[in-house]
């Protein structure tokens, strides 16, 4: 790994992670599904995660996404992830199938 010769590695950095698996049930083609992901994409981001579409590319009423946010504080990015979980449990564009939360 490359550092600077004044940077070290933070011993208290962490990462969270945040896989989720959608059903978009309204999506009839990409098109829609990607408008759909947009919109949810742009509110998350307001949360300060980054966020990226991972898997099923292909499939128009199926979406992996991946979430990830970086702090000092493990159980506020557990708290943090959890909290966009809720949100798209109310969502109604799409249905969550299945979610894991990571620390790392």
């Amino acid at each position: 790994m490359f550092f600077l010769p004044d940077c070290r590695p933070a011993d208290d950095m962490k990462i969270g992670i945040l896989q989720v698996d959608l059903k978009i049930g309204d999506a009839l083609n990409l098109r829609e599904k990607r408008g759909i992901l947009r919109s949810l994409k742009d509110r998350w981001r307001r949360c300060n995660v980054s966020v990226a579409e991972v898997d099923f590319l292909d499939h128009p009423q199926h979406a992996m996404l991946g979430l990830a946010m970086v702090g000092n504080d493990a159980r506020f990015l557990e708290s943090a992830l959890a909290k966009v979980v809720e949100q798209m449990q109310r969502e109604r564009r799409t249905e969550l199938l299945d979610f894991q939360i990571e620390i790392i």
